[in-house]
């Protein structure tokens, strides 16, 4: 079944780099993905600017023209990712912990205080994405674990 989605991406003028965030059933839920977003860095930007292209995007220029966010409103037969985290056990977050030779400074998920990962969730919408990064203690993500 089709639906209407509005996925938030993060861009860069000068480089052309794109980084997607995460999609949500609404363009306010995606917007404030991007406001969570920056509360996990402890950035804040009163001054943003929000421009509606020609398109339709929203975008969201909050430091610089160079760099900005953009809400895109399509359309897609997938349904959304489970926004609602299934945490790991304490033997399986032992075991990811030993595998990948993890410092003390280096969380999963499942460690972190509810509010970090509740802001994560609003942040990338996307629990099967969040159970591939360690954080560090405050919900910012280090780095993506690889399975290999």
């Amino acid at each position: 079944m089709e639906q209407t989605v509005y996925t938030n991406y993060w861009q860069n003028r000068l480089t052309g780099v794109k980084k997607e965030h995460g999609s949500y059933t609404s363009e306010e839920e995606a917007v404030n993905g991007i406001k969570a977003w920056w509360e996990l860095h402890k950035e804040d930007y009163p001054h943003a600017e929000y421009k509606r292209t020609n398109s339709g995007a929203l975008e969201i220029i909050y430091n610089d023209d160079d760099h900005f966010y953009r809400v895109e409103k399509r359309k897609t037969d997938q349904p959304l990712p489970k926004s609602k985290a299934k945490l790991r056990n304490n033997n399986e977050v032992a075991s990811i912990r030993q595998k990948h030779g993890l410092h003390d400074e280096a969380f999963l998920f499942e460690e972190l205080a509810e509010p970090y990962r509740d802001r994560l969730m609003m942040a990338m919408n996307d629990s099967k994405k969040l159970r591939q990064y360690t954080f560090d203690s405050e919900g910012r993500p280090i780095k993506k674990l690889n399975d290999n």
